[in-house]
């Protein structure tokens, strides 16, 4: 098994708690490396604003964290600290894959964790909306939600 973002069985409690979802190992591995590509597409996103300002540093406000993204954000933080999830151990994975030349400001680095997590939530929500009745996720939820999120995120 590919190292993980958030280890496997707190990342299956993870879509218990807030998707009411089971997850199974080989499709937690799928949503990891969803997840990855999201969180390095956001940070594209950041290094071009960051570039257009002529900023020296990556800060949050460069960032295109929207509404829903937020609120997931909120939902991320009750349940991290309730199932113990260990943020520097995502911390540390996310910042080896983060693209471009610009450091990250220490509040950025702070919230890698809140933002992965978040992602995680969002790929799980947009998979039970599409499948209301489902109780585990397979490959193909994934595969969907990730055409979602290419479109939104």
């Amino acid at each position: 098994m590919a190292e993980m973002i958030i280890p496997y069985p707190q990342l299956k409690k993870l879509m218990n708690v807030t998707c009411e979802v089971d997850l199974y190992k080989t499709e937690a591995e799928d949503m990891m490396d969803v997840v990855e590509k999201k969180v390095a597409d956001l940070f594209e996103v950041a290094y071009k604003n960051a570039k257009e300002e002529n900023a020296k540093i990556i800060k949050m406000r460069h960032i295109p964290l929207t509404k829903g993204m937020l609120n997931s954000m909120e939902l991320f933080k009750e349940v991290i600290e309730e199932e113990n999830i260990i943020a520097e151990t995502i911390k540390k994975y996310v910042m080896k894959k983060i693209p471009g030349d610009l450091p990250l400001d220490d509040n950025v680095v702070d919230n890698l964790p809140l933002i992965t997590g978040t992602i995680f939530i969002i790929l799980g929500r947009v998979i039970k909306a599409l499948h209301e009745d489902i109780e585990r996720i397979r490959r193909e939820h994934i595969e969907e939600a990730k055409k979602v999120l290419d479109y939104t995120l």
